[in-house]
Parts: C-alpha cells; sequence; structure tokens
C-alpha cells in the first residue's frame, strides 16, 4: 500500500473557495468530473467517524448492525457521531490509500497540530465560511437535478413548481387512478395539477437517490394528499411498501389515519400513540429483535414520543430504531427548527439511516435563516452538517448575496407553491383589525401592574450603587422582567386573569370554608389552602367557589364580570351581527385560561361552540372537528394556538378571531388558514383584536 502525498499550487487551486495550503489529494489523470447524482443514494453500509479517541487521531468504523444496537443504549446517538471538523483544531491532511487488493479505496483523515497563529486564524475563517462549504457540496447535486428539471443548470426558473410544462412527468393521474383505486368503491382519487407536480417532485429525487426533500407549499394546498399519493405510488412503481415512519402532531394523528385509509386502503397502518403504543411495544420489541418485518407499512407516532424523558419512552423509541425505515415523514416539519432541542436529536438518531427523510411544514421559514438550516440538516445531514458553530451569527437577514445565493442552490429541493399561484379561484381572504378601548376597571388594573413594574425597577436602581445607562437594562433579572411582560398581556385579555377583586381577607375565608370540604386534600392545613389561593386570579377562585357551592357575601362573580374586558365586549357586538349573516366563527387564544373565560362569555351571550385544546384526547380532536364542520348548528369552535392551530381542516367557518396574537406572525398565519384552505367555498374575514 503507496501512501501519496500531492501539495497543489495555489495557481491551480485560484478558482477554489477553499485553501489550497490545507488540501491534498489524489493526482488526476483528466478533468475533474461531478460524481453522478446517484452517489448520493442512500447506502446500508456507510463510514462513521468517531472521536472517541486521542485527540491527533481519528477512528475510522464501518457501520453495521452491531455498531447501531450499541448505540442504543444513548438515545440520542447522533451525538455520538461527529465529522472531523470537531475531532481537534490545526492542518488536515487527505492521504489516499491505494491498494489494489481492496474492493473500494478507504480515504482516512489525519489531523497535523498547527501552532502558528497564521493557521489559528484560518481555523476562525473556516467556522465563517461553514455555511459556504455547506452549499458547495450541494451546488454539484443542484445543478444535475436543475439539468433534470429545466433542461439547463443555470435556468432563470428557480422553482420547479413554475416548470408546469416540464417533459418530467414521472407519473400522470391515470397511473394515480391505477394505484388508488378501489372496486366497489365511489372514491375517485383526482389531484389537482399542482399536485400532480408535486408528487413527480418527490419521485424524481426518490429516483435519483436525493435523501431528503421539503414539501413547503402554503397552507391548505393539500401536502398531505400529497405526500400520501407519494407513497402509494413507491410501492406501485418500485415496489417499496415501506416501512415508512410519519411523524405528526396529536390534533392531526386521526385525520393522517383517514387519508391513508382512504388513498391506500392496501397499506396496514398502525397508531402508535397513547394506550396503544404502550399495548403494541412488546411484541414490536419481540419482532424487531427476532429479526422479522414490522407487521404494517405506515406507523403514525405524535412529536411527543420524541421529547420526554421518561424510560419508559426512551425503550419505545429504541424498537424503532431496530428497522430500517424507507420514508420518514415529519408533518409540520418546522417543529424542527431548532437543531440543538431534544426532539430534533431523538428524531435525527432514527432517521439518519433512512432512505429518505421527507417534511412537509407550511412556514419553513418562521423566524432566522438558522432555523431553515436546521431543516435542511435534517433532511440531507451529510451535506448540510455544520457541527457546533453558531448558525445565527452566519445566516443573518442582512447577507443578501447568501441569501440569494442559498435560494438558487436550494431550489429542486425545497418545493413551496402560493395560493395566489397556483389556485386563484380560491376564495379570497380579508384582514380587519378592531382596536378597542379599556374601560375604567381595565385600565386601573393595568397602570397598576405598570406602576408596580416602575417601583421594583426603581428599588433595585436604588440599591445598585453602580448604575449607569449601559448597564441600567440589567438590573432586573431577564425572567422578573418577562413575568411583568406576562402580567401586562394577561390584564390587556382580561382583568380576571389576575387577582383583584379577591383581596388577602377574602382569601383567608374562603380557605376555611375550602379546607373542610378537601379542596385541596384532607391533609393540607388551612395556612396550606391560603397560601395556594393566594396564587390564583380572580378567574380561578370563582371557578372554585363555583365547584364547591361557596356562597358568602363576595363569592362567585356575576355574568357582568365577564364583560369587564375590552375584547370580550367587542365580541359581544361582532359575533351577533357574524350569527345572523350566516357566519360560522373559529376564536383563537394561546391561554388556556382565556378559553376558559372566552366559554363563559360565549354562554352568557347565548351561542352553542366546541373546544379543542391541548387538553383535549388525540382520539376526541378529529370527531370535534368533524361535528364542527357538519352540524351548522354549532356557530364557533374555541381552539388554543398551537393546538388548534395546526393541521386541522375547518371549513366548515368563515370567519377567524385572533383573540391574541404571537409574537411569531407565522403561528397566526398557520390558525388563520384553518379555515381558508381547499374546501373552502365562502370568503374568509380574518379579525383581530
Amino acid at each position: 500500500m503507496k501512501r501519496v502525498f500531492d501539495e497543489i499550487s495555489d495557481e491551480e487551486w485560484s478558482n477554489h473557495s477553499f485553501k489550497p495550503s490545507r488540501v491534498f489529494t489524489k493526482p488526476q489523470t483528466g478533468p475533474s468530473i461531478p460524481p453522478p447524482i446517484e452517489s448520493f443514494a442512500y447506502r446500508s453500509h456507510q463510514l462513521y467517524i468517531s472521536d472517541e479517541s486521542s485527540d491527533d487521531c481519528v477512528v475510522v468504523m464501518e457501520s453495521s448492525k452491531n455498531y447501531e444496537e450499541n448505540l442504543e443504549d444513548e438515545d440520542v446517538e447522533v451525538e455520538g457521531v461527529k465529522s472531523t471538523t470537531a475531532v481537534s483544531r490545526g492542518r488536515r491532511f487527505v492521504v489516499d490509500d491505494e491498494d489494489e487488493e481492496s474492493e473500494r479505496e478507504l480515504t482516512e483523515v489525519y489531523d497535523v497540530k498547527s501552532t502558528s497563529e497564521d493557521e489559528l486564524e484560518e481555523d476562525r475563517e473556516d467556522d465563517d465560511d461553514v455555511v459556504g462549504k455547506a452549499l458547495q457540496k450541494c451546488a454539484k447535486l443542484s445543478a444535475e437535478l436543475k439539468r433534470e428539471l429545466y433542461g439547463s443548470s443555470v435556468s432563470t426558473c428557480e422553482r420547479y413548481s413554475e416548470v408546469e410544462s416540464s417533459s418530467v412527468r414521472i407519473v400522470t393521474q391515470d397511473d394515480i387512478n391505477a394505484a388508488c383505486k378501489v372496486e366497489d368503491s365511489d372514491f375517485e382519487p383526482v389531484l389537482k395539477p399542482y399536485q400532480l407536480v408535486g408528487v413527480n417532485f418527490l419521485l424524481l429525487l426518490y429516483q435519483k437517490g436525493v435523501g431528503g426533500a421539503i414539501l413547503a407549499d402554503e397552507m391548505g394546498l393539500g401536502k398531505t394528499i400529497q405526500a400520501i399519493t407519494y407513497l402509494v405510488m413507491l410501492k406501485y412503481l418500485n415496489n417499496d411498501s415501506g416501512p415508512h415512519l410519519i411523524v405528526c402532531p396529536a390534533s392531526v394523528l386521526e385525520n393522517w389515519g383517514r387519508e391513508l385509509k382512504k388513498w391506500c386502503p392496501s397499506f396496514s397502518v398502525l397508531h402508535y400513540h397513547g394506550a396503544a403504543r404502550s399495548a403494541y411495544a412488546k411484541e414490536l420489541n419481540s419482532l424487531a429483535k427476532s429479526g422479522l418485518p414490522p407487521p404494517f407499512n405506515v406507523l403514525l407516532v405524535c412529536y411527543s414520543l420524541f421529547e420526554r424523558h421518561s424510560s419508559q419512552q426512551k425503550d419505545e423509541r429504541k424498537i424503532l430504531k431496530r428497522w430500517q425505515w424507507s420514508c420518514v415523514l415529519m408533518d409540520e416539519a418546522h417543529a424542527l427548527k431548532d437543531r440543538n432541542s431534544y426532539r430534533w436529536k431523538n428524531l435525527m438518531s432514527l432517521a439518519r439511516n433512512a432512505k429518505q427523510r421527507l417534511m412537509l411544514t407550511g412556514t419553513p421559514l418562521q423566524n432566522d435563516l438558522h432555523e431553515l438550516w436546521s431543516l435542511l440538516e435534517f433532511m440531507m445531514p451529510n451535506l448540510f452538517a455544520t457541527e457546533d458553530v453558531d448558525l445565527k451569527k452566519l445566516l443573518t437577514a442582512e447577507n443578501n448575496s447568501l441569501i440569494n445565493h442559498m435560494k438558487f442552490i436550494l431550489g429542486p429541493f425545497i418545493l413551496r407553491r402560493l395560493k395566489s399561484d397556483v389556485m386563484q379561484q380560491l376564495v379570497p381572504k380579508i384582514q380587519q383589525v378592531r382596536y378597542v378601548a379599556m374601560e375604567k376597571q381595565q385600565e386601573d388594573a393595568y397602570k397598576d401592574a405598570i406602576e408596580d413594574y416602575r417601583n421594583a425597577s426603581l428599588g433595585r436602581i436604588g440599591r445598585n450603587a453602580n448604575t449607569n445607562s449601559e448597564n441600567i437594562y440589567n438590573i432586573l433579572p431577564r425572567r422578573q422582567i418577562s413575568n411583568y411582560f406576562v402580567q401586562f398581556r394577561k390584564i390587556a385579555n382580561h382583568p380576571l386573569l389576575v387577582r383583584r377583586i379577591y383581596k388577602d381577607e377574602d382569601v383567608v375565608r374562603f380557605a376555611k370554608k375550602l379546607h373542610p370540604l378537601g379542596a385541596f386534600g384532607f391533609e393540607c392545613t388551612v395556612e396550606r389552602v391560603a397560601e395556594e389561593l393566594r396564587s390564583y386570579n380572580d378567574f380561578s377562585i370563582h371557578r372554585l367557589l363555583l365547584s364547591y357551592g361557596i356562597t358568602d357575601r363576595k363569592g362567585v362573580l356575576s355574568d357582568n364580570e365577564v364583560l369587564l374586558s375590552a375584547k370580550c365586549r367587542e365580541l359581544a357586538q361582532l359575533l351577533p351581527s357574524l350569527k345572523r349573516d350566516g357566519h360560522r366563527v373559529l376564536i383563537f387564544s394561546q391561554w388556556t385560561s382565556m378559553l376558559d373565560i372566552l366559554e363563559w362569555t360565549l354562554d352568557v351571550i347565548g351561542f352553542t361552540y366546541r373546544r379543542l385544546d391541548g387538553s383535549t384526547q388525540v382520539a376526541e380532536r378529529q370527531t370535534i372537528v368533524d361535528t364542527f364542520n357538519n352540524d351548522t348548528s354549532i356557530f364557533a369552535c374555541l381552539l388554543s394556538t398551537r393546538a388548534g392551530g395546526q393541521g386541522l381542516n375547518l371549513t366548515g367557518a368563515d370567519t377567524v378571531v385572533i383573540h391574541d396574537m404571537d409574537f411569531n406572525p407565522q403561528i397566526d398565519r398557520q390558525a388563520e388558514d384553518r379555515c381558508h384552505r381547499i374546501g373552502q367555498t365562502k370568503p374568509v374575514t380574518i379579525y383581530r383584536t
């Protein structure tokens, strides 16, 4: 075996972005040829580079089943697999081993320690250019895909969605009819033209061996149907029947099961959630350990399985890691926007070795570019891995050249269509903002809260002799500032969300009456009950008194108290007029306590409603959606912005009220589009108060 070190001159590398003094490669006998696109396909045997050795050497191991099982002791195995950039600092030399007897070439990477300041500066520059290097690796694959899509790698058309007449037609509507049609069924598996484009887009990437894709159509354009049709066509065209893993929010779990049954009834679908998950775990574990194939084509799970630390859930996750997944599909994939989260790492440890990772999201970019990069790294970790580099500093909105470069290169991997582009016949969406003025009682509560904050700040400033204009913002702890700000928002929503009506003496009197009734357990003392009640707001105390039938001179509140809020008074005026005009309403709030007060408001006004929030049982959520959509006698649906604001189809309503807005506007956009989507026949109006 002969090792060849061939240093390339700076002039020869003048057209390249990386540094010639730090890279050595084999001599080339001909012109450089980009690797074929198939080289990016999933391979069952890959090289894992572990840094669990000394600082100046690297151990290269070939993946195997035994290696995977060793990793299962830890829940976040992906953390143990790092690229060589994280091993040690210094120069890197690539040494090629040429051995005629070996079946393939094995590239070893050695770190040579460097102590000069110039080399340390080069390392810092490498960190700054990590995004550029990742994009450079992706550029060849992107150019190859563009040639397939547009006939040219430098086409002015940057999005596959614009190529409606593209020659890339792997399947047609007739193929989908043949694959999805079931005898003795009236169901017609008809896709809209842009949805057919989406299915062909996914199939093209699959045929080219690309390990991931992001389907980022705007909310309401049928991403679920496109993804399910894609899975059906994998079986129909490639005899790939899975197993596939679908990860989604709990609110849409039942809907996924329903659509899978409708579009691909031949698939065996298993719901791995709640009590059913525990019941199936033992059987699935036995099958996996025996090396037997899974008894399903599609496994449906919720994100919550990858968020919690309990030993039971760790064991249930380990079961899923024993199988080789064909496609791991993440619905509402913006849930993976933080690459440092427990959810992201746990899912990556399972999905890394899947043949393909497909991500569905209507809002791929919510706050910063580094969140989009987290999705990209999950989609194709071998291309977009950035280790521990701080992406927030590198990916800034001010860097227009980088943004344009990213858009050009990432075009073939991300498919996004807007309603305005593909659904001109979709009903309009009208935005209205209703400004309301607080009345005296609510305004006094708000001013008192501001005064408390001011006094706390002045008190701290007075106790700190070193206060100046530069450090004055650090006087109050951030958490305390946040707590005050939450109080301001609560009072702006409704003054009953703080305690002002019930004074301390009232709390003590209530505690003496509630203690004998065991309201907080008979082992609690009266003092402990009073202490607990002091932390309650007026509405919580009111509900507690109501549930235990406590009558007092200042007991349960009257119905007039619910209209103390300017927003609730506005609703009391708006909703009757909407009812008279035949509209139906979705009302969103971020706080479940506010939803409780809104329930009281609707009861006082006299309207029927349904409610869905995070505490609603998963099995009941789809039933609530169906009931609301089908029963026109139900006027309103109350939903929490997080649990009810994504994935649900609530086209039975044509009006949305955003009672309290989110700091992230994309969250509210998700909520708006619960009813502004395919199937809506009336213009949709959005009210913000």
